[in-house]
């Protein structure tokens, strides 16, 4: 019997046990795939700073260094934001899910492929290990089995399909700037947009997101033959992404969620890799105070009050970005230009925590005016 099971292999499960077992807690890990970090459904883009705060080695999984992004409105407008240092890094999520999985081993953390969860009844995990049943005991169970969790089912926590934005993504061979990130909000997109990923000058990841529903893969296709017209798809992925709210109530007896089965991801861009490592910092802190008597699981969320309120933040962000017509983006874009966006960002932006520049941006008289409408999504 282990202290904690975790369930999901991801970059929020793996990095939840490999803290527990730094607090000495005896933790297992049940991944039911064969395989950590595959399928990639992420273009892996991470902040600098969120590498920084959490010490990772980035090793082999590193492909690029990101200096700046170009945002496009659906006529094409662009906002270009350039930094002399790297802002971002693109990895292999494969890669990155490797060197945690390594990590995790090492210092002694039990990991089991093929290993699906199907049922919790109190200490009790009812796991299907390679099509043969079988039962495992924790005292505590972590959810980071990610956007379509059992444990959130076995919570009973409820979602939306509006919830989610349907996300497909290919490697494309042709002609990049490796420096630039490129965003393009297109008017077929919805709810979402298309993005390149440069991983060199010669290939990238080329993917777009839009509402459940939509012919993401039609979708695609008119985007590169449109934006990209010398790129070369060869390799498709697609996946859902949480891109509501942070989840409330995410404890329920042993029971606790971590990462995307938690939404704790940016609206704005479906991105979790940072928030969900630097969540399941938090947890299992919180666990380990639990089992010493020092805390109860409800706490978690408590401790989760400053990273919820970027993550809030975000959602708050795509309400209102979501709310705009393409011709209100296009009409923005310029206004913005020409106010001199590009200047505040490159000083101010910050692609983790909008708290440190919304505000900001909201108080300036040069943009107050423009994005009057943006302060009633910011305050709800």
């Amino acid at each position: 019997m282990f202290k904690v099971a975790v369930v999901g292999a991801g970059p929020a499960g793996l990095q939840t046990a490999i803290r527990l077992k730094e607090l000495g807690v005896d933790v297992s890990v049940f991944e039911e795939h064969e395989s950590i970090g595959v399928p990639e459904h992420c273009t892996g883009l991470i902040s600098r700073k969120g590498v920084e705060e959490l010490g990772l080695h980035l090793g082999d999984s590193l492909q690029n260094t990101i200096k700046g992004a170009k945002i496009f409105s659906p006529s094409g407008n662009m906002i270009k934001v350039k930094t002399k240092e790297p802002v971002a890094y693109v990895v292999s999520r494969k890669e990155f899910d490797s060197i945690l999985l390594r990590k995790a081993r090492l210092i002694g953390v039990h990991v089991s492929t093929e290993t699906k969860l199907i049922d919790v009844r109190n200490n009790t995990l009812f796991i299907q290990n390679q099509k043969r049943g079988e039962l495992r005991k924790a005292d505590i169970v972590v959810g980071a089995d990610g956007v379509n969790s059992t444990v959130r089912h076995l919570i009973g926590i409820k979602t939306n399909k509006e919830d989610f934005i349907h996300t497909i993504q290919t490697t494309c061979t042709g002609e990049f700037n490796p420096d630039f990130v490129e965003v393009h909000l297109l008017d077929y997109t919805k709810g979402f947009f298309a993005w390149v990923v440069p991983i060199s000058k010669d290939k990238a990841k080329v993917g777009l997101g839009s509402k459940l529903g939509d012919n993401i893969s039609e979708a695609l296709k008119k985007f590169i033959s449109e934006k990209l017209k010398n790129a070369r798809p060869y390799r498709y992925e697609s996946s859902l992404i949480p891109c509501g709210e942070p989840l409330q109530g995410l404890t329920k007896d042993n029971l606790v969620l971590i990462g995307d089965a938690a939404f704790q991801t940016k609206a704005t861009s479906g991105g979790g890799v940072i928030f969900s490592m630097k969540s399941a910092n938090i947890l299992a802190q919180t666990i380990a105070d639990t089992l010493n008597k020092k805390a109860t699981l409800k706490d978690y969320e408590k401790r989760m009050k400053d990273l919820n309120k970027e993550l809030k933040l975000h959602y708050k962000i795509r309400r209102y970005a979501n709310s705009l017509t393409p011709q209100e983006i296009d009409e923005l874009f310029v206004k913005l230009k020409n106010k001199g966006i590009e200047e505040f960002l490159e000083k101010e932006g910050n692609m983790d925590e909008p708290s440190k520049f919304v505000g900001k941006l909201l108080t300036n008289p040069a943009y107050f005016t423009m994005l009057g409408t943006a302060i009633k999504f910011m305050t709800a």
